[in-house]
């Protein structure tokens, strides 16, 4: 049990008292475990390597010459920029001391629930791009293995039911890959943010 967690048990006006001390302490230095910490930490890593992945993209751009590959490309970058702004300004909004006059638990409820927000908005994106990533995929590897224009191999019925075909298998395998992805960087932790607001609401 933390010393945060034995002042709230055992004073009678406990939110006063921890709103008092949260005010001038700082989430990275009360606990390397707390779940706040965690989720920021993670975060930041994530945009890290979002930002680096963003940046390949674009740099294939200008290899590329097929414009049914350069449009998903381009898709795929402003996908994964509005992802990295949105998580930018979700980890610039968890402060480093809790904000006063809101209580631990309306804290705590908030941080969690603009997590969860920004996930879901990811998720109903996703569905619109994931097929046209795939499919660029599809024709960027059709380019590259019979090492012909996209005219010549991709523009008959066979090769554009496999397209379909492949599409149809990629973007749910896509879909649950992304979510199993959040869930093992994000799922640990905002389980234990969520337990955390339950018990102080209890």
């Amino acid at each position: 049990m933390t010393d945060i967690d034995k002042i709230w048990q055992n004073s009678d006006t406990g939110e006063p008292v921890l709103n008092n001390m949260l005010n001038n302490m700082n989430f990275d230095k009360i606990n390397s475990k707390h779940p706040l910490a965690k989720l920021r930490r993670n975060l930041l890593i994530t945009l890290g390597l979002s930002v680096l992945i963003t940046l390949l993209y674009a740099v294939a751009i200008f290899f590329v010459e097929a414009w049914q590959v350069i449009l998903p490309l381009m898709l795929m970058i402003a996908f994964n920029i509005f992802v990295i702004v949105g998580g930018w300004h979700l980890f610039k909004s968890l402060p480093a001391s809790v904000t006063p006059g809101n209580s631990l638990m309306q804290e705590l409820e908030r941080h969690y629930n603009a997590f969860m927000e920004w996930w879901k908005i990811q998720q109903k994106l996703s569905l619109f791009i994931y097929p046209v990533a795939a499919a660029g995929g599809f024709i960027y590897g059709g380019m590259m293995g019979s090492g012909k224009a996209v005219e010549e191999f991709l523009y008959n019925p066979y090769m554009l039911s496999i397209m379909a075909v492949t599409s149809i298998v990629l973007v749910p395998f896509s879909y649950l890959y992304a979510k199993w992805l959040f869930r093992m960087i994000y799922g640990k932790h905002l389980k234990h943010l969520k337990d955390c607001i339950d018990e102080l609401s209890s």
